[in-house]
């Protein structure tokens, strides 16, 4: 067992012991425990197992720990965590509540902290607590945080961005939120990117999960002058809004006016509710999507948004064709290419995500992350995928590619599977919808061609982008997703298949426009411009329509960049290589 391994288990055991100093049987443990601004994101689900993903919540009795992630992070799971202790589950086959009914027992008391889940699914398991006659008990901060090591409070300083970015000025959106409550009514928000887009405040120095927006909460009632709660400094002067840090968030509303508060019940974490109601507010779910307001750009967002697509572009067929012509290189090699290309632009801030660069067997781990998983060498033949995107001062990107590195043929499931994902990018990116289509449809229309060839993938397809903010945001293009896509909208289009030993996830990011040859319907713009791998591509397979759609594509592509490379003759003849008409 690895240094690692033993210091998680030594972790799980203290976290037992602990358990039974506060009187419980079972407790949850999440990847999102805490609400406070750190200088390290490594998770208390991360201390006590050693899984890194983005997702997963797990349930720890006295001898016995289980697991939940959801498609995405199956693999990594499997081989981040020690199998002889952990039980690996899957979501959507096996979820919280499925864990729950298999371990908790009549009698028995399962442990909750106060930010390890929202306050949905809080009600849902107090109902279920209910039927099966065991008790939940609701930690305060200090319980809970006293069976964890705590991490070191970051000093990182906050900045109002410039409303010449924003396009529009704050107060204007801060009005909109108001216009929708009555006297006495309020709204908070917690979620990062709603709350960021409503306060325009951003982090000075971007995390080490790359995001740029802090954990906050904006209380906005009908008539009082709105709060932030934050445990950051502001640099600059702001007279739109009351700042607080979130330790005292109990203290502050405490001398609030008492009313009817809205939240979001699907994001919020347990704590804030359960305070309010301890203070005397009502609590109700929010009546207003104001996620909705986030979501919808405004025309200096989307030119920002265009104009940040395209320099990421460049870095993109910068690191592919660096790939393509370097006898050896390495997955974190790569990245650092990427990086120093963006970087020439006085505009670049940092990542916005930890890059996804794999090559080979490393391409079926979904959410791969060369640092923390390995860094393979880059100097045989095979797949290499590369996902990555930028934060700049007023957009940000999100991107994928697949390349096949080689001068051999690839293996035909390789061009198979490829060739479906980029038919699918296709058919998404020149469809043509009612304004106000559902997500879900969307997601539908996505998946059409990979099940009609016997595939699917455990992910959405697709999300919102931010405006130098959350990379994933509003709206969400998933199976499961209600939400109304309408004009204005920028978002990923990603399908993707994966298999035991290599995955294909092909990425664009896209802008709904209105429809200019049918009245209330609503079309895709795409904003990002990278050559897609021709030597993966079965031609055959591919109808008259797709051949002149990525022809199209691909001659765009150069027209834009043949300039910019005309000095770096490497990635211009892999560029002029890849463009080619088909």
């Amino acid at each position: 067992m690895n240094d690692t391994r033993i210091q998680c288990a030594s972790n799980l055991q203290n976290l037992r012991d602990g358990l039974i100093a506060i009187g419980a049987d079972a407790i949850i443990v999440a990847i999102n425990n805490s609400f406070g601004n750190f200088e390290s994101g490594e998770s208390y689900l991360t201390q006590i197992s050693g899984y890194s993903g983005s997702n997963g919540r797990a349930i720890i009795t006295n001898n016995e720990a289980a697991l939940c992630v959801d498609g995405r992070y199956t693999k990594q799971a499997n081989t981040q965590t020690d199998n002889s202790i952990w039980k690996i589950c899957t979501y959507p086959d096996v979820n919280t509540v499925t864990l729950i009914s298999r371990i908790m027992k009549k009698g028995q008391t399962l442990a909750v902290g106060p930010f390890s889940m929202t306050y949905s699914s809080y009600l849902s398991i107090l109902k279920f607590a209910g039927k099966i006659g065991f008790v939940v008990k609701l930690l305060d901060r200090r319980q809970f945080d006293s069976l964890f090591h705590i991490s070191t409070p970051s000093t990182t300083k906050l900045f109002l961005m410039d409303e010449a970015d924003v396009g529009e000025p704050h107060v204007d959106r801060i009005k909109r939120i108001k216009g929708t409550l009555r006297s006495g009514e309020a709204v908070l928000l917690t979620e990062k990117s709603i709350a960021g887009w409503c306060a325009g405040i951003r982090l000075r120095k971007a995390t080490d999960q790359k995001s740029i927006l802090p954990n906050c909460v904006v209380y906005i009632s009908h008539s009082e002058r709105p709060i932030v709660f934050c445990d950051l400094t502001l640099e600059d002067v702001c007279h739109d809004f009351s700042f607080a840090p979130l330790s005292d968030f109990e203290d502050v509303m405490s001398a609030v006016d008492k009313g009817l508060v809205y939240c979001d019940y699907s994001t919020v974490s347990v704590y804030f509710p359960y305070i309010l109601q301890k203070l005397g507010f009502g609590v109700e779910a929010s009546k207003v999507d104001v996620g909705q307001f986030e979501a919808v750009k405004n025309q200096v967002e989307i030119s920002n948004l265009r104009t940040a697509a395209e320099l990421t572009s460049v870095a993109f067929i910068k690191a592919l064709a660096y790939v393509e012509t370097r006898e050896r290189t390495t997955e974190i090699e790569v990245v650092n290419v990427f990086k120093a290309e963006l970087s020439k632009n006085k505009t670049f801030v940092d990542l916005s995500f930890n890059a996804i660069s794999s090559f080979g067997e490393n391409t079926s781990v979904v959410h791969y992350n060369p640092e923390v998983l390995g860094n393979a060498d880059i100097e045989a033949g095979g797949l290499f995928l590369f996902d990555a995107g930028a934060h700049f001062t007023s957009a940000t990107t999100d991107m994928t590619r697949v390349v096949y590195r080689g001068n051999s043929q690839p293996p035909a499931n390789l061009i198979n599977v490829y060739t479906t994902v980029l038919k699918s990018v296709i058919m998404f990116s020149t469809a043509r919808f009612p304004d106000k289509t559902k997500a879900s449809c969307l997601d539908s229309i996505a998946r059409v061609l990979v099940w009609r060839d016997g595939f699917d993938y455990n992910f959405g397809t697709g999300h919102g982008v931010g405006s130098f903010g959350n990379v994933h945001e509003r709206p969400s293009i998933s199976r499961g997703s209600d939400e109304s896509i309408t004009d204005g909208m920028v978002i990923t289009v990603e399908p993707g298949v994966y298999m035991p030993d290599f995955g294909i996830r092909l990425e664009n990011m896209v802008c709904t426009v209105a429809s200019a040859a049918h009245q209330g319907y609503v079309e895709f713009e795409t904003l990002n411009f990278i050559p897609f791998c021709q030597k993966l591509i079965d031609v055959k397979s591919l109808s008259l329509y797709e051949v002149e759609w990525l022809n199209d594509y691909h001659a765009l592509v150069y027209e834009k960049f043949r300039n910019t490379f005309a000095d770096d003759l490497d990635t211009f003849r892999w560029l002029e290589e890849n463009t080619k008409k088909i």
